[in-house]
């Protein structure tokens, strides 16, 4: 009897996935090769509600565009993510800036999502280390500490993951220090193709008081031929 419960443990470790497979599952789901969507910013401060609408077009790790639509004043206003370097374009002034370094971690466009969190399309298991904190029936619990070498505003994340699904259902974000920075709830998600795709999540910051934001993802279009010319700096100052 023994010896079979021995190879029944065995068994289950042999089938058990580690967390860095668990993580490249999410990974999977979260972002496929390249996406296209409408999406709305819904920024919360206090009693005050603000939504903004945008279109975003993104393509692997380092590709991304967003164009924002409305309201009036910030129609026309351009995101281009190439690599580690984002340009900004202000129709009002038709100018161009470069953000890179510390300024990725600013709040984009008043929201409760930096540059970096809105824009940056890394993989987590290419960039953290993983451990299995809990298991249960239904969910994993994933800790992940920034690897050497990789730069992130955050250097731990701890995330819930649907354990059949593999889908990120929370995750809590912090500095080096251990300071507890934002938590990102997945309030909604649906099956696009293979994939569970995210199409509405909140960002709260918990440094700032009464703050958050959503974006919710509407008309999502995954793994479709996107040219790498679309993520020009020729194209980002054309009117349409």
């Amino acid at each position: 009897m023994k010896k079979l419960l021995f190879l029944f443990m065995i068994s289950l470790n042999i089938w058990a996935l580690s967390s860095s497979e668990i993580l490249k599952k999410v990974d999977y789901n979260t972002i496929p090769t390249t996406v296209k969507y409408d999406g709305k910013m819904v920024i919360h401060q206090g009693s005050s509600v603000l939504t903004k609408e945008m279109k975003v077009t993104a393509k692997g790790a380092d590709l991304g565009l967003i164009e924002f639509m409305s309201p009036a004043r910030d129609k026309g206003t351009k995101f281009l993510r190439t690599d580690s370097l984002l340009y900004i374009y202000f129709p009002s002034a038709g100018k161009t800036q470069k953000l890179s370094g510390h300024m990725l971690r600013q709040g984009m466009m008043g929201s409760d999502l930096s540059y970096e969190d809105q824009t940056s399309r890394n993989k987590l298991d290419d960039i953290y280390n993983s451990k299995i904190l809990k298991e249960t029936d239904n969910e994993y619990t994933l800790e992940l500490i920034l690897k050497p070498n990789e730069e992130n505003s955050y250097y731990k994340r701890v995330l819930t993951v649907d354990k059949k699904k593999f889908v990120l259902l929370d995750s809590l974000m912090y500095a080096n220090s251990g300071k507890l920075l934002k938590e990102l709830s997945v309030l909604k998600y649906e099956k696009i193709k293979d994939r569970y795709y995210i199409t509405h999540f909140k960002m709260e910051d918990k440094i700032k008081k009464d703050s958050y934001t959503e974006i919710i993802s509407s008309n999502i279009q995954v793994d479709l031929d996107v040219p790498d010319s679309t993520f020009n700096l020729n194209n980002l100052e054309k009117k349409n």
